[in-house]
């Protein structure tokens, strides 16, 4: 059973990429975070997963050093 009343926290490093990828693609945050979980897919939302997932790696080396 899902509990659809608790939304995922996200740290705020993370709202700042998933805002830098609505710029990117001017796509609403609501699509960057479907896609994020796996809700839309498409060639787009692929394109969103792997930038993410580059761009949180690349903030989280420049937050190490």
């Amino acid at each position: 059973m899902h509990n659809y009343n608790q939304k995922k926290k996200y740290n705020k490093y993370v709202s700042v990429v998933i805002n830098r990828l609505k710029d990117k693609y001017g796509l609403s945050t609501q699509y960057i975070h479907q896609s994020l979980r796996g809700d839309r897919v498409s060639e787009t939302s692929e394109k969103i997963v792997a930038d993410y997932k580059l761009l949180v790696a690349e903030v989280e080396k420049a937050l190490l050093k």
